[in-house]
């Protein structure tokens, strides 16, 4: 969940899509109904914090 950039209220994904194997393209709509914007952003993994452990 993402929240408004115009009214900071929360906001639906409508559709998202892999843009490569870490990083996404979002679509969202604002759930103020008043405002309803919609808007985009590119979510990326920054940094993993833990990973399974291998098993050998």
């Amino acid at each position: 969940m993402m929240r408004c950039p115009i009214c900071q209220k929360a906001s639906h994904t409508r559709t998202s899509r892999y843009i490569t194997t870490n990083t996404k393209e979002v679509y969202y709509q604002c759930q103020n109904i008043e405002c309803s914007t919609t808007f985009k952003t590119i979510e990326s993994i920054d940094k993993i914090i833990s990973s399974p452990v291998s098993k050998t």
